[in-house]
């Protein structure tokens, strides 16, 4: 057997083991329920502001946290999205009591998609967006603590972005280590319908959340309006 027909089935292997194995590790809506936490524990934090309607919407649901409890904070956003900065910086401001600037950090990362790019341009984009989250969710955290993941819990809403994060976090659960919970809670603006990105993540999330009856399904819980 030649090199590449070699090449070819070992590939082809893998692809196999690696399907096999994130089968595994989705979750299942089966799974007994976890143990909720004491509320004197500290519970790290990731938080993606996908800019504009979306960063509204996690700012309002982020400001009823009790910051002292959810902490360190870690908050992913777009490169050159000067609104999600000042969200962050309008929720942290207003903690006053636990502000503490150690308590918090910021992770800027390329946009995966803008409104209406082409979608040759979109997959460059998307590269660029996993390679920098690779880089600062899934690398520079496995040196710093093998242990621990880059948070406890992820936070998301929508935006195509937050599909690459999902990407990312997912690392952790193939190998077998400790990983970070997925929250995805949709858009308001997600009334009869989900969104592409709820769609594509909603098998790999642990908790996936809708804010209107009718846009769910099975599987989704509906907890009424968030923000």
């Amino acid at each position: 057997m030649g090199f590449l027909p070699t090449l070819a089935t070992a590939l082809v292997g893998l692809l196999v083991i690696l399907v096999i194995r994130i089968y595994q590790v989705i979750p299942s809506k089966y799974s007994k329920a976890t143990k909720r936490r004491d509320k004197s524990s500290k519970c790290s934090i990731a938080i993606f502001l996908g800019s504009g309607g979306h960063t509204s919407e996690m700012k309002s649901l982020v400001s009823t946290l009790p910051f002292d409890r959810y902490s360190p904070r870690k908050y992913i956003y777009c490169h050159g999205d000067n609104i999600s900065l000042r969200a962050i910086s309008e929720l942290e401001s207003k903690k006053r009591d636990v502000k503490d600037e150690s308590s918090y950090t910021l992770v800027p990362i390329p946009r995966a998609r803008k409104v209406a790019e082409p979608l040759l341009s979109t997959l460059l984009s998307a590269s660029k967006t996993l390679i920098v989250s690779f880089w600062h969710i899934f690398f520079l955290p496995l040196l710093d603590n093998p242990k621990e993941p880059y948070a406890k819990v992820l936070l998301i809403n929508g935006p195509g972005t937050c599909v690459v994060l999902v990407l990312i976090s997912y690392i952790r659960r193939i190998f077998g280590l400790k990983y970070t919970k997925i929250i995805y809670i949709e858009s308001f603006a997600r009334v009869k319908s989900l969104s592409l990105s709820g769609k594509l993540v909603r098998p790999f999330v642990d908790k996936f959340l809708v804010q209107w009856p009718e846009a769910g399904g099975g599987g989704a819980e509906c907890k009424g309006w968030l923000i």
